[in-house]
């Protein structure tokens, strides 16, 4: 039985490991520039979320108390300059692959405690299906656009006519060449 409490044990540290990775994922969100990647980090930040209620409840149901630590997200003593300065260096590819980098490191946890088969076969389940849905996750997370919505796109400085100068320059040449003065009245 002994042996029983250590993977609850385990299975509590997950929990807390899950709480992280939906913090990381929330302040992600709150900094991303883009709605399209927002709203990624806000999916993945509520998957998060789930995953560790579900842990939870298996841990409330054998009367053993999760630990909740680290669960408040976001960055309520943030000042204007830090904020500034998070979106004015903020770097989308650095941010997705912490994330991701967080989803493997929680997997090795998922992996850990299904190896041993210590826990009850329910709990083992959901294990197994959280660790799937991580690894999808994080396949997902790689397609991300890497790019900033405010660093700007160098454009080819060689010189192009538009079409309005092309057709200048195609009424100049059917003209002849001839040059006509005009005089003031």
């Amino acid at each position: 039985m002994k042996k029983n409490y250590a993977d609850f044990d385990k299975l509590n540290r997950l929990l807390v490991a899950c709480f992280e990775a939906e913090k990381l994922y929330y302040n992600a969100a709150q900094d991303a520039q883009t709605t399209d990647l927002k709203r990624f980090l806000n999916y993945m930040a509520v998957e998060r979320n789930r995953m560790s209620h579900d842990i939870s409840n298996e841990l409330h149901s054998r009367d053993i108390e999760p630990l909740k630590k680290d669960a408040e997200k976001g960055n309520i003593d943030r000042s204007w300059q830090e904020i500034k300065e998070a979106l004015e260096n903020f770097d989308a590819e650095s941010i997705v692959n912490s994330c991701i980098n967080r989803d493997r490191n929680n997997i090795k946890r998922y992996d850990e405690l299904l190896e041993r088969k210590e826990l009850p076969d329910s709990i083992l389940e959901i294990l197994e299906k959280q660790k799937y849905q991580l690894e999808w996750y994080i396949k997902q997370a790689t397609m991300q656009p890497k790019k900033s919505a405010f660093v700007e796109v160098k454009k080819d400085t060689s010189p192009t006519l538009s079409n309005l100068e092309k057709k200048v320059e195609h009424n100049k040449a059917n003209e002849g060449g001839k040059v006509i003065n005009l005089k003031a009245m």
